[in-house]
């Protein structure tokens, strides 16, 4: 099966986010959800019943926050397909599932909030897992999952894609920022 997973904050996930990847999930034969819970017990009850109205309930697994940030790490390696919220998109967990060599599925937005993700992957060069809307979006996760080639060749590059990208490229960044810092002080 085709796993795919948010560990996005929780209050993120509206219903139209719900109903998206409610939508995924049904495409997609014995596909699964992996979802890590945040520390607010109201957000997963709202989340299980927002899955349940969608009938995908038991394709969604949540998982509880780790202790060591090592051990997060490793919960991306259970993870075939990132999926990022909307309209409010992921940074950070964008960043450690890319770190992680895992693709991140990002919808563009109308403000600086919601267009985090489309900036991300776009310096990266993975313009192609940026949807402009919610049907391109499961358009796109399931061209993946039916394309294996590709998402294989995907998984092999993004790591070290990202590590030539100016995302991660810390020396360069370092390099520009002291220079951008000589420059103010003269």
């Amino acid at each position: 099966y085709f796993t795919f997973g948010s560990f996005n904050n929780f209050d993120k996930i509206n219903s139209d986010v719900a109903f998206t990847w409610s939508k995924i999930l049904k495409e997609i034969d014995n596909s699964k959800l992996v979802l890590k819970t945040s520390s607010k017990k109201l957000a997963t009850k709202r989340l299980k019943e927002l899955f349940a109205k969608n009938n995908v309930l038991d394709s969604i697994k949540f998982i509880d926050r780790e202790p060591e940030f090592q051990m997060h790490l490793e919960n991306y390696n259970h993870i075939d397909i990132a999926l990022d919220t909307f309209p409010y998109n992921g940074v950070t967990t964008s960043f450690e599932a890319i770190w992680m060599g895992v693709p991140v599925l990002t919808m563009a937005g109308y403000n600086f909030n919601s267009r985090c993700g489309e900036s991300i992957n776009k310096n990266l060069g993975m313009e192609q897992l940026i949807a402009k809307d919610e049907d391109e979006y499961v358009r796109k996760a399931v061209n993946l999952t039916n394309n294996y080639e590709d998402y294989i060749n995907l998984r092999k590059s993004i790591f070290n894609d990202a590590i030539k990208s100016p995302l991660f490229n810390v020396h360069d960044y370092s390099k520009s920022f002291f220079e951008a810092l000589k420059k103010i002080v003269k």
